[in-house]
């Protein structure tokens, strides 16, 4: 069965393509369609039988509805973009953070691992938490929209005079080489956070930005002080669920899983990490199919060395 797993309609607009369980073509993008000529250049495989969608659209809109977004039936309808690229096969949806933790299935690190995955948002989740142990994953517990550290990272770019989901790399640089505002760190606690055992709760939606609450501070200050908060509020997670799993390996995946400075956090407070080569959306072209694979097909999906033994 030739098997198609795709992202994209926004951004990140990859594809992989599948017979029989075993891959045969990845690529990843940064736009936000597909390549008409890729996807034709593909079909050299044979016509695809099912497409594997990163996301569940008909959440996604609706949670789109609810923060005000235009549009979101209509940048959701995947037939529609689907057949705007020739495909016309069948074609079915996992969960975005689901695709997100599927990663493990592409790995053999660890057979147990907490699988933490944050990003801005998935269809209604921006931060998740997994148990994964036997090839089976486990949903252990979520946090959702409005509240997420995604949003909180990229309105911290903002406030810095950045473009958010495109300066985070270079917000991150800024952060390395400036020292912790105690000030602002207090204040950003005070305003934003509300305290809670292991979720990201956050006291305002942050999906539009701050409007300029830290204009008082200049970029580097933001950025060094965000980061540091931004490391906080992730280890937070860590912390409680390795404790209470009693287990030291961590797989960490979703947009957030880019930076850096948080990767080194968790190995310096002596857990062992993993991260995907492509944490992000255009990875989950690969593991939405790895997970679609694993609930749903007899295929015994090989494991390999794809990703960063960090």
């Amino acid at each position: 069965m030739i098997i198609w797993g795709m992202s994209g309609k926004g951004h990140d607009a990859s594809i992989t393509v599948w017979d029989s369980g075993t891959l045969y073509h990845e690529s990843y993008s940064r736009e936000s369609r597909h390549n008409q000529d890729e996807i034709y250049g593909l079909l050299k495989y044979g016509d695809p039988e099912l497409v594997v969608w990163y996301e569940n659209p008909y959440t996604k809109a609706i949670r789109q509805w609810y923060a005000g977004q235009p549009n979101p039936v209509k940048r959701n309808n995947v037939t529609s973009y689907l057949k705007s690229l020739g495909i016309n096969c069948k074609w079915t949806y996992v969960q975005h953070h689901e695709a997100h933790a599927a990663h493990y299935y592409d790995q053999d690190t660890f057979d147990e691992a907490i699988v933490v995955v944050i990003d801005s948002i998935g269809e209604w989740d921006c931060t998740s938490v997994w148990h994964a142990k036997d090839k089976k994953l486990v949903k252990l517990g979520q946090q959702r929209y409005p509240d997420s550290v995604g949003l909180f990272y990229s309105s911290m770019v903002k406030e810095a005079g950045m473009t958010p989901q495109k300066d985070e790399a270079t917000f991150e640089s800024l952060a390395s080489i400036g020292m912790v505002n105690d000030r602002l760190l207090s204040d950003m606690k005070h305003d934003l956070l509300i305290a809670h055992p292991w979720r990201p709760v956050f006291a305002r939606s942050m999906h539009r930005g701050l409007g300029g609450l830290y204009e008082q501070y200049n970029q580097i200050e933001i950025a060094s002080t965000a980061q540091h908060l931004f490391e906080e509020i992730v280890m937070n997670t860590v912390k409680y669920w390795t404790k209470h799993l009693k287990c030291k390996n961590v797989i960490l995946s979703g947009g957030c899983a880019f930076n850096k400075g948080i990767r080194s956090r968790i190995k310096e407070n002596g857990y062992r990490l993993w991260v995907p080569n492509n944490p992000g959306d255009g990875g989950s072209a690969k593991s939405c199919v790895l997970a679609y694979l694993r609930k749903k097909t007899s295929f015994d999906v090989p494991a390999n060395q794809g990703g960063l033994n960090t």
